[in-house]
C-alpha cells in the first residue's frame, strides 16, 4: 500500500470555514468517490470535529426521518463511517502513523488543525502536511490573515525545503456568488505577485453548507460525517468541483 497523503485546511484565524471545509471534503471523497479517509481532530482545545460525530449521532437518532436515511444509506455502503481520532498538535501525526500501522488503510489522513502560526507545536504540524488548502473569504481581516499565512508557509516552509509540504493553495469561500468576483480574481492577480495561487472552484456564501441535521423535519444533510451530502442540496454548490480539483492536485 503507498502512504497516505496527509492534508490540511488551515488558517491563522478561526471562523474561516477550516473544519466545515474538511468535513465536506472528507464525507464526498470517503461516502461517495469510495477513497478511503481518516480525520485527526488535532484541535485540543474545542475538538470541533468530535462535536460534528456527536452531533451526526444525536440528530440521526432524534429525527426518523433522518435516521431512516442513515439506515438505508449503510445498508447499501460496503464501509464503515470514517475514523476520527483525537490528538493534540505534537503527537496528531504519530497518532495517524500509529493507527495505520495498526491495520487502517485511509488513502487521505485530514488534519482538523487550531488557526495560529504562533505555536510552536502548530508550526512542526503544518510542516509535515503534504497539502496545504487555506480558505480565504472577502471579509477584508479574514482575506489579509490568509493571505499572510499562507505566504509565511510558502517563504519559510515550501520554498525553503524544510517540510514536506508540496502545494499551498487559497480556497475562496463564503463567496456572494458560485464563480469568482472581480473582487476574487483581483486579489487572485495580487497573490500571484506573491507566489500564491487559488483554486479555480469557489464556495458560495449558501445555507446548505450548515445543513447538519439540527433543524427539525425532513431536512437532507448536507454537512455530516456519517453520511454523504444530500444530493438535492449538491446541485449548485460546487463542492464536486472543488473536491475534483482537490483530488487532481493530491493525486489520489
Amino acid at each position: 500500500m503507498s502512504e497516505p497523503v496527509f492534508v490540511a485546511f488551515a488558517t491563522q484565524k478561526g471562523g474561516a470555514g477550516k473544519s466545515t471545509l474538511t468535513a465536506l471534503t472528507a464525507s464526498y471523497l470517503h461516502y461517495l468517490e469510495g477513497v478511503d479517509v481518516m480525520v485527526i481532530d488535532c484541535d485540543d482545545r474545542q475538538h470541533s470535529f468530535k462535536d460534528y460525530r456527536d452531533n451526526d449521532f444525536l440528530v440521526t437518532r432524534e429525527n426518523p426521518y433522518l435516521k431512516k436515511a442513515v439506515m438505508n444509506f449503510y445498508r447499501n455502503f460496503n464501509k464503515k463511517a470514517y475514523e476520527i481520532i483525537l490528538s493534540n498538535p505534537e503527537d496528531a501525526v504519530s497518532v495517524a502513523t500509529e493507527r495505520i500501522e495498526e491495520g487502517a488503510t485511509p488513502k487521505v489522513v485530514f488534519f482538523d488543525i487550531t488557526g495560529t502560526v504562533n505555536d510552536l507545536s502548530i508550526v512542526k504540524l503544518l510542516s509535515k502536511m503534504d497539502y496545504l488548502f487555506v480558505p480565504i473569504t472577502t471579509d477584508t481581516a479574514d482575506m489579509k490573515s490568509s493571505i499572510r499565512f499562507a505566504s509565511h508557509v510558502v517563504n519559510n516552509m515550501l520554498t525553503t525545503g524544510k517540510s514536506k509540504i508540496k502545494a499551498v493553495k487559497l480556497v475562496w469561500n463564503r463567496i456572494p456568488s458560485k464563480a469568482k468576483t472581480r473582487l476574487c480574481e483581483y486579489i487572485d492577480g495580487y497573490v500571484e505577485e506573491l507566489g500564491l495561487q487559488s483554486l479555480d472552484t469557489v464556495l458560495s456564501n449558501s445555507n446548505r453548507f450548515f445543513k447538519d441535521g439540527a433543524t427539525t423535519g425532513r431536512t437532507g444533510l448536507f454537512r455530516s460525517t456519517m453520511m454523504p451530502p444530500d444530493k438535492r442540496l449538491l446541485k449548485g454548490s460546487n463542492l464536486p468541483e472543488l473536491v475534483a480539483e482537490i483530488r487532481q492536485i493530491i493525486d489520489v
